[in-house]
């Protein structure tokens, strides 16, 4: 044991998304900081152009990073020509992951998601590198849905086949949701019965999602004052039902007293307002605003309830909202369809919101009472920050992927001898 702790093992951390999003900082910076106390960690991620042409933000995550000691590599995201830009990107990738291979006897190839796995893929060619495949969801089956591709075509057959060897090479697979897991089976792979299968959620910093005394400034600026606050935050469209949430929206105001929607999104604002109001939410009601990731904390506790619908679809069972566990850890309850990941089985048990069983007409009138008994009662704040505590808890992510990497590490070692 003393093995563990006293070297720093080297992880190479593999991630498509870009870290100067906030997805990005939330979910794999925040962890990551936490995880350099005990690792040698290089990250390599995939950033836009629009964030990484930004040189003040770019320098202010390079020295973030350099000071706790993360080598990190920024690359540009391509998106077009499709494939053909994936399989340049993964290429670029590989060039700086044999490089921390050449550098590196032994240690983990941490990839966060499809993509990064093929690097990780090629990284594991030396036997004392283990794979370990954070799978974040089933990406083929997410591009069929969403109309990308269609089970015939080349690039699903070839994510499929990239699919199996990552089940079937990892050395351990983590999965945000017990939802997720159950469909393991009905995949058709052979994973190795050893081979640890942990499941880690989308997880908050409970430190700077917490509940609190609302920001008068903030109240007051956006004339909020006095008024009931449904909110919104980050994406309102792709895999979210942008016209159902609205059109639940719509209902709402109409029928709870002193109601505004507070929406926190750098979507196209004139966009959601002309939605909003083909969806019948007056404009009067509806307040639009931008916020960085640093700032976005003090918006979600403005709010009384929070809402997302998400198209409930086979590849969904694997995801997870971050923005679940930051609405919960504020001590702000949702509104929630069912079908999506672990989230409607969380809510339900915490008592932390509605769960509506589909998104008709008939469910939206249905909840309404139910929403304003959960707004009414004076327990459902402590109920919500209980249940993220117990589940969304940052610290407890990180010692879930601890407890993964030392495993794996220790298994290396072991073979050794």
């Amino acid at each position: 044991m003393k093995y563990f702790s006293s070297t720093r093992s080297a992880i190479l951390y593999l991630s498509y998304d870009g870290i100067l999003e906030p997805l990005g900082e939330s979910q794999v910076v925040n962890y990551l900081e936490r995880l350099s106390v005990s690792y040698d960690i290089t990250l390599i991620s995939f950033e836009k152009r629009s964030d990484i042409s930004s040189e003040s933000r770019l320098l202010k995550f390079r020295e973030r990073l350099d000071k706790i000691g993360i080598h990190w590599h920024p690359l540009r995201y391509h998106k077009s020509p499709a494939v053909l830009s994936t399989a340049y990107d993964v290429a670029r990738a590989w060039w700086y992951a044999w490089r921390w291979q050449r550098r590196h006897q032994s240690g983990i190839a941490h990839a966060r998601g499809y993509v990064a796995g093929l690097v990780a893929l090629l990284v594991k060619q030396r036997p004392r590198i283990r794979f370990l495949f954070d799978m974040r969801g089933f990406w083929p089956e997410e591009k069929v849905e969403a109309g990308h591709w269609t089970r015939s075509s080349i690039p699903y057959r070839a994510a499929k086949w990239c699919e199996r060897h990552f089940f079937e090479r990892s050395d351990a697979i983590v999965s945000l949701t017990e939802a997720g897991v159950r469909q393991f089976m009905t995949l058709g792979y052979q994973i190795g019965p050893d081979v640890p299968v942990k499941v880690i959620p989308t997880c908050v910093d409970m430190h700077r999602f917490c509940s609190g005394t609302r920001d008068q400034s903030l109240v007051d600026s956006l004339g909020l004052a006095g008024c009931t606050v449904i909110g919104c935050v980050g994406t309102m469209s792709g895999w979210y039902l942008r016209k159902e949430m609205l059109a639940y929206l719509a209902l709402f105001a109409s029928q709870v007293a002193n109601v505004k929607v507070l929406v926190v999104t750098r979507e196209d604002h004139h966009c959601l307002q002309t939605d909003a109001a083909l969806a019948g939410l007056d404009a009067g009601r509806l307040v639009l605003v931008r916020a960085t990731f640093e700032e976005m904390p003090s918006f979600v506790r403005l709010m009384a309830c929070g809402l997302f619908f998400i198209r409930p679809t086979f590849s969904k069972k694997g995801s997870a909202a971050t923005k679940l566990g930051e609405f919960l850890a504020c001590g702000v309850p949702v509104v929630i369809n069912a079908g999506v990941g672990d989230s409607d089985r969380i809510v339900r048990d915490g008592r932390a919101g509605v769960v509506l069983p589909d998104i008709s007409q008939k469910s939206f009138e249905d909840s309404m009472e139910a929403v304003q008994a959960m707004l009414a009662d004076s327990d459902t704040q402590h109920r919500c920050r209980r249940t993220a505590q117990d589940i969304f808890d940052l610290d407890q992510g990180v010692r879930s992927y601890k407890t993964l990497y030392n495993q794996l590490l220790r298994e290396t070692h072991i073979n050794e001898l």
